[in-house]
């Protein structure tokens, strides 16, 4: 079956991350993302695509830094739920209760449960006309310990295929259980 150009996403599947980011008035942001990529494995450059409307993007050109934490099967629906449009005064991992840890040398905090969490200061940006690709310069990457088991990664990260990515996140989200968290915050 041929597929129009802009119809590659059905195959090439993308990891699920959660990017978490931090305003100026420290506001922590949690975004799931799987347009993610390493820039020639030997070079400590990563690079994410975002459109231009994010709150991600907004914090990391005002902070120039993000956390990519990289995600498994036990947080799974949460991180989906992060897709939620929140207002961005409050910080989506509290609202989906997905707890948090200090990052080792960026502002933004690390996902408690990622199976790995790679740290990264801006380094530069390339503008289109919907979207950016951001840079960054990859600062402390490390592996969860409570995912190896000598000297092994004991579960994968998840990958989505694109095509599914965001019927997922609807159906997460049309969730009555999800439509019940969303009443408890306060706006």
């Amino acid at each position: 079956m041929e597929l129009r150009p802009n119809m590659f996403k059905k195959i090439l599947p993308v990891p699920l991350t959660l990017i978490t980011t931090i305003d100026k008035q420290g506001i922590i942001n949690a975004a799931p993302y799987g347009c993610v990529m390493p820039i020639l494995r030997p070079l400590d450059l990563i690079a994410i695509a975002s459109a231009h409307v994010r709150d991600t993007l907004k914090n990391i050109r005002e902070t120039r830094e993000f956390v990519v934490n990289v995600m498994g099967e036990d947080d799974f629906r949460k991180t989906i739920k992060c897709a939620k449009n929140f207002p961005p005064h409050i910080n989506e991992l509290d609202a989906v209760e997905i707890e948090s840890l200090p990052s080792k040398m960026v502002k933004p905090p690390r996902v408690k449960n990622g199976i790995g969490w790679i740290e990264a200061k801006l380094d530069r940006e390339i503008q289109g006309e919907n979207y950016s690709i951001i840079i960054g310069k990859v600062v402390c990457a490390e592996i969860n310990d409570r995912y190896v088991e000598n000297g092994e990664l004991i579960q994968d990260p998840l990958v989505i295929l694109m095509s599914g990515f965001r019927k997922i996140g609807e159906q997460v989200a049309l969730q009555k259980e999800f439509i019940d968290d969303l009443k408890a915050i306060k706006f």
